[in-house]
């Protein structure tokens, strides 16, 4: 097998902070619309605490970001609400 060089000025290239801010909310988007088989994600009742912690997780927060962007608060109720979910999925 043989490697090519990489053409020059492409061996660097990263996508920049807001393009992949970008492409990790689109496929947030993406999942929802798969969850909803195409319905409208306007008609969507969903936790918004929930919704914001996919979105923290998406974008790869820190503990200290999440402690910002979600607030301790919400996150104890996240972390209650997944144990929960963790929990009845091993009892089934």
């Amino acid at each position: 097998m043989t490697l090519q060089k990489p053409l020059d000025g492409l061996a660097d290239y990263r996508p920049s902070d807001r393009t992949r801010l970008l492409l990790a909310l689109a496929e947030l988007r993406r999942e929802w619309q798969q969850a909803t088989n195409g319905g409208s994600l306007l008609k969507v009742e969903t936790p918004v605490g929930l919704l914001l912690a996919d979105i923290a997780d998406r974008l790869e927060l820190t503990s200290q970001e999440r402690h910002v962007f979600l607030g301790g608060r919400l996150i104890n109720e996240i972390d209650t609400t997944r144990e929960e979910r963790v929990r009845k999925k091993l009892l089934l």
